[in-house]
């Protein structure tokens, strides 16, 4: 499938993590050959209207700006206030966000789709969706998923000063439907979209596949 630019969709790279069984942090590490959250950007650029980097650690990052991606030159925005947690980086990603749809998407994802990204969107639209999840036979992937910035940034950051972590609090709390794993392949190819890379090990094993 080819990409269509999305003017109506932001595409925001979670980079809060310590990073800790990687021993470094993994979103500078070269991922055959360039920083690996610049590989990420790099393919999210080409479905997004919006590219926005959410950390803990935004001086580190601060670089992104004043780098180009598919045309567009990525927001790097400091982590909301809150216990550190999935939740946070949802919230976070929600109210960095400009446009109306919401791509939220881990930075150690090497191999993430566009293609699935802008069926996520197409989905959330054409069903009037607050947040449309990938779902594959390991389970939800709500860090490669499409959300309804108005419906779900509140909620999310009322179950964040509620100290509640777990993204499924904010999936039942909103209209949420689902992309199931044939719907994946036949988007993306295969599930390989949602491999991440915690580990040294991981990390090698990842670079043979690319």
């Amino acid at each position: 499938m080819t990409t269509v630019r999305r003017a109506d969709l932001s595409c925001v790279v979670q980079a809060g993590g310590l990073s800790s069984r990687m021993g470094c942090d993994k979103a500078r590490m070269a991922f055959c050959g360039e920083p690996l959250i610049e590989r990420v950007l790099g393919r999210l650029a080409q479905v997004a209207g919006e590219l926005v980097v959410t950390t803990s650690r935004p001086g580190e990052l601060a670089y992104l700006e004043q780098r180009t991606f598919g045309g567009l030159v990525p927001r790097v925005v400091a982590d909301l206030k809150g216990s550190a947690g999935a939740m946070r980086g949802i919230a976070s990603s929600l109210v960095a966000a400009r446009q109306p749809l919401v791509a939220v998407v881990a930075c150690d994802m090497p191999f993430v789709s566009p293609e699935l990204i802008g069926a996520l969107a197409d989905r959330v639209e054409a069903e009037a969706l607050d947040v449309c999840v990938p779902r594959e036979e390991r389970g939800i992937e709500p860090l490669c998923a499409v959300w309804r910035r108005d419906a779900c940034a509140p909620v999310a950051c009322e179950l964040l000063a509620g100290d509640r972590q777990r993204i499924r609090c904010l999936i039942d709390r909103v209209n949420a439907g689902h992309l199931d794993e044939p719907q994946i392949v036949a988007v993306a190819g295969s599930t390989l979209c949602f491999e991440n890379v915690n580990t040294p090990e991981e990390f090698a094993a990842a670079e043979l596949l690319a």
